[in-house]
């Protein structure tokens, strides 16, 4: 897909430039012994702190054992997306040390406890250039995830569209969803359904569903990293593919970095193959002109980084790199791209 090179440079300066801009904040972690430790609020995760020290490294301490102090006005957790902390009501100095026992009037009523929500994003980028060659890109991105307990619910839908001068770059839409279970501390299981369709390619549409078991090989308070493996069903209809059905075998990895509380850096790879070879027919008209046997395999490779300005709005640069072999155009096969958006997030 074919970038703009004066939109991508512009974007990625006004995103160092605002990072200049937007002054970090501290926050103390002061603990149940007195003790207070300046540095860096994290996250915050099934009742514990993760918390970064620049003295003493990152730390995790229970919410039970400590509390985080933030500076004046802005709390670090709103500038990580997290909610603040809540006040603790105080304590009246004229109550006597020999109150009498609460009765069933003055014993406050059990609050209901609520679900998580869902958190989600939206993304817009656009990129113009005009001059030896016009050209337009469109880039629309939804994003929705929900955690409750051990599951994890992840919608995801793109839609890429490109046009130079009067010939269409790319028409691509694709969407999935995952659900993703934690077994123990360290394994998961998940399943993954999708769909995709891509009018460049030649593909009417793709429907793939994966079932998987990975493994969380790092886990800590900024760096977490996982891979797996499953098995994968897909149903292709597309030119000149003979074979529509499909079994292939996958492997996957991810990866996240929270740099602070303004900046994350996403990373995701696949690969996808088939022991079986599929039949590959091109057509002159009605006339048959060659047949071939490929074998069957898709490689994707995504990282993102992402730089918050405030708690809804976002800037995005992302680097994306697919490769499917069974594209009946030779050079449709590959196709990368830089592309840079700016989120919203709900």
């Amino acid at each position: 897909m074919k970038q703009s090179f004066d939109f991508f440079h512009l974007g990625r300066a006004l995103f160092f430039l605002l990072l200049a801009a937007v002054p970090l904040r501290a926050a103390e972690l002061k603990l149940a012994n007195g003790d207070r430790i300046t540095g860096t609020l994290i996250s915050r995760d099934r009742g514990k702190i993760h918390f970064y020290s620049p003295l003493l490294g990152d730390l995790v301490v229970s919410e039970k054992q400590a509390m985080v102090v933030a500076d004046d006005d802005k709390a670090v957790e709103a500038l990580a997306g997290l909610p603040p902390i809540p006040a603790k009501p105080a304590v009246s100095s004229a109550s006597s040390p020999e109150a009498a026992p609460p009765t069933a009037d003055t014993v406050p009523a059990a609050t209901e406890t609520t679900s998580p929500k869902w958190k989600g994003k939206i993304e817009f980028g656009f990129a113009n250039q005009q001059g030896r060659a016009n050209a337009n890109n469109i880039s629309l991105r939804a994003d929705a995830e929900h955690t409750d307990g051990p599951d994890n619910l992840r919608l995801s839908g793109r839609y890429l569209y490109g046009k130079s001068e009067t010939t269409v770059t790319s028409d691509r839409q694709d969407a999935s969803f995952r659900w993703r279970h934690e077994l123990s501390e360290t394994m998961f299981g998940q399943t993954v359904s999708s769909y995709s369709s891509d009018t460049i390619k030649g593909i009417d549409y793709d429907l793939e569903q994966n079932a998987g078991i990975g493994y969380k090989f790092l886990r800590r308070p900024r760096h977490t990293a996982s891979v797996g493996a499953g098995v994968t069903l897909q149903y292709r209809a597309a030119t000149d593919l003979e074979q529509s059905l499909a079994y292939l075998g996958e492997l996957f990895q991810d990866y996240t970095y929270k740099i602070n509380g303004h900046f994350t850096l996403l990373q995701e790879a696949g690969a996808l193959y088939a022991p079986e070879s599929r039949g590959i027919a091109t057509y002159s008209g009605n006339k048959l002109i060659s047949e071939t046997d490929t074998r069957s395999y898709k490689l994707h490779f995504n990282t993102t980084l992402q730089g918050k300005f405030n708690e809804r709005i976002s800037l995005n640069i992302r680097y994306e790199y697919e490769y499917d072999s069974t594209i009946a155009d030779l050079t449709a096969r590959a196709d990368q791209r830089i592309t840079s958006s700016i989120g919203y997030a709900f």
